[in-house]
């Protein structure tokens, strides 16, 4: 078997088609075909299943999907260790990142080290606190952001912020300087699906109150809207609300439950000389405060 049809495997598996899996690799979709197809022949085993909509992994692709992406992975770090060793960074670099740290932080970031690094190529993949933790287990990203206790990975602190309560002009608790976690018990809240929800269950948690989610979103837009409209309240981590979004009221909780996120790989893992190069960056520029 050879390299390139492990990483048109991958591909495929992770994009969920043919059309998709050939734009990555700057292939046409018959090559990226053919590829597996040569795969499946030498291995005997059908590994995709291929309809109108798509392709799926068999039973037997999954099984080997993850052994071909470790492969794919170890001959992109060959050649990234053998150009770094000549001083120059290349490859790509897949981060992952929370809305939080997309909005706020990793943008800005991702610039300045293309800068430095003209010759690497960075690309930034957004999902939930949970699937941050999942995505680097499988090798979908070299890099994760995570909130500090909801999963653990080697790496400097990307960013410090805290919750703060989110609220419509109108509510009786919006002239107040700060706002007791036990004066909301009552509140209908509107919570995010991209794993806020837990962590603020934990702040109700620790102080002994119920908590109740009337609302459960995705974007931070609906969220703001859905206060705006009187809905409901919510905590968010500070980061979030860069740029004191109209029509609602941002105020600190107390007491305060603030929130730190690494950037990090696995724990014992082997990061490639350009995700090292990533986080040596990242620990140089210092992290993102925002607090108080």
């Amino acid at each position: 078997m050879h390299l390139a049809q492990l990483r048109a495997l991958v591909a495929v598996a992770d994009r969920g088609g043919f059309t998709r899996a050939a734009v990555d690799l700057g292939l046409t979709q018959s090559a990226v075909s053919h590829a597996v197809a040569a795969l499946e022949r030498e291995l005997g085993q059908r590994l995709v299943d291929r309809d109108r909509v798509g392709a799926v992994l068999t039973a037997v692709g999954k099984a080997v999907v993850d052994d071909a992406r470790e492969a794919v992975r170890a001959a992109d770090r060959v050649a990234e260790r053998a150009a770094a060793s000549a001083g120059e960074l290349v490859g790509e670099l897949r981060l992952g990142g929370m809305p939080s740290t997309n909005l706020a932080v990793l943008p800005a970031l991702q610039r300045r080290f293309a800068k430095r690094h003209p010759a690497a190529r960075v690309s930034l993949l957004e999902g939930t606190d949970d699937e941050m933790v999942d995505w680097l287990e499988r090798g979908l990203v070299d890099l994760s952001c995570v909130v500090v206790g909801l999963g653990t990975v080697e790496g400097p602190v990307l960013a410090e912020d805290e919750f703060v309560v989110l609220l419509h002009p109108e509510h009786p608790l919006a002239g107040e300087a700060s706002v007791h976690v036990e004066e909301l018990v009552d509140d209908a809240f509107v919570t995010s699906k991209s794993g806020c929800q837990p962590v603020v269950e934990s702040i109700f948690a620790s102080h002994g109150l119920p908590f109740r989610s009337a609302h459960r979103v995705t974007q931070l837009s609906t969220i703001v809207t859905m206060v705006r409209a009187g809905m409901g309240v919510s905590m968010l981590p500070s980061l979030m609300l860069e740029g004191d979004p109209p029509g609602v009221v941002a105020i600190p909780l107390r007491p305060r439950a603030p929130r730190v996120v690494r950037i990090g790989h696995r724990p014992g893992g082997r990061p490639s000389a350009l995700a090292k190069a990533f986080l040596d960056f990242v620990e140089e520029e210092g992290p993102v405060t925002v607090v108080g």
